[in-house]
């Protein structure tokens, strides 16, 4: 009998095991013959791009993350990034499939942010008027930034849909609108998750000492820029705490802070409508900077 239960046992650990490795097999039945599993360190930029494109071509998101696990690819993963002026930043698998691509063909296969790759203003003046849309950082992405990329890694880039507050100070959520971007700095609410920070600030419900204005509304305008990606979930970093030190990052060995393409939404009277969003040296996820002072640029880019 006992014998019986033990042959039964291997043998249901074995169909399992068949299970398994057809799935598997099936999941990478599109991949070039030369294309084989390794850590997310270890491709080179042209076979890292064709295992994006097979997490791409994935029928759900769930089996596009199970196809990345296949291919040795997890969200957390990180790997040196040489950049072409000689300094060194690092990239990190931050989502899978978070992202829809410009051309409208589906998601992105792979979420990375290389952090930091300079340190540059967000715009030319003291102010955030029409947002991330015709911010200097933007251009400088385009093209300088983009420069600094390995040439295998910036071909095998491509153009995804980012939604962001584009007016600057506006307690309005229409003014959230979508660009397409190769490289781009995370909005608040990708790194931490639900926004609370005005609420937290003056309450959540409207006073005679406000003034009657509903500033959760600026909440609102935040929550609409985007998901928490994945990383940033699973290390706990919200608007208040980051308790694994995932946000504290250096420029050349300095550490530094870093911009969010999120404008600070609110103006308390004409012209006063300055800030931009940005991570504090120290790693605390949100304060408030210049847009005309240099910080760390932190971008995400996907394949």
């Amino acid at each position: 009998m006992v014998l019986s239960l033990c042959v039964f046992a291997v043998g249901v650990l074995a169909l399992r095991y068949v299970l398994t490795e057809s799935a598997a097999s099936g999941r990478n039945a599109s991949a070039p013959a030369s294309l084989t599993p390794k850590k997310f360190a270890e491709y080179d930029w042209e076979e890292l791009a064709e295992v994006a494109a097979l997490i791409a071509d994935a029928p759900s998101d769930e089996e596009g993350v199970e196809l990345a696990s296949d291919w040795g690819i997890e969200v957390g993963d990180t790997r040196a990034l040489p950049l072409e002026d000689g300094h060194q930043a690092t990239l990190t698998v931050v989502g899978i499939r978070c992202d829809e691509r410009s051309d409208g063909s589906g998601a992105a296969g792979i979420t990375l942010m290389a952090s930091p790759i300079s340190l540059e203003p967000m715009q030319n003046s003291v102010s955030n008027v029409g947002g991330w849309e015709v911010s200097a950082l933007r251009e400088w992405l385009s093209t300088e930034g983009l420069a600094l990329l390995p040439e295998g890694l910036s071909e095998g880039v491509v153009s995804v849909r980012k939604r962001t507050n584009n007016v600057g100070a506006t307690s309005d959520v229409d003014s959230v609108t979508s660009t397409d971007d190769v490289l781009w700095p995370f909005s608040v609410s990708e790194v931490c998750g639900t926004v609370d920070l005005f609420a937290a600030e003056y309450g959540d419900e409207v006073r005679s000492r406000t003034g009657y204005i509903d500033y959760t509304a600026y909440d609102v305008v935040l929550n609409a820029e985007g998901a928490q990606y994945p990383y940033f979930a699973e290390r706990g970093v919200t608007c208040h705490g980051d308790p694994q030190g995932t946000l504290e990052l250096a420029y050349s060995g300095t550490p530094c802070g870093w911009w969010y393409r999120s404008a600070y939404p609110l103006s308390f009277g004409k012209g006063d409508d300055y800030f931009f969003y940005q991570v504090m040296e120290s790693g605390y996820p949100v304060t408030l900077g210049s847009p005309d002072q240099a910080a760390g640029v932190v971008v995400g880019l996907c394949l």
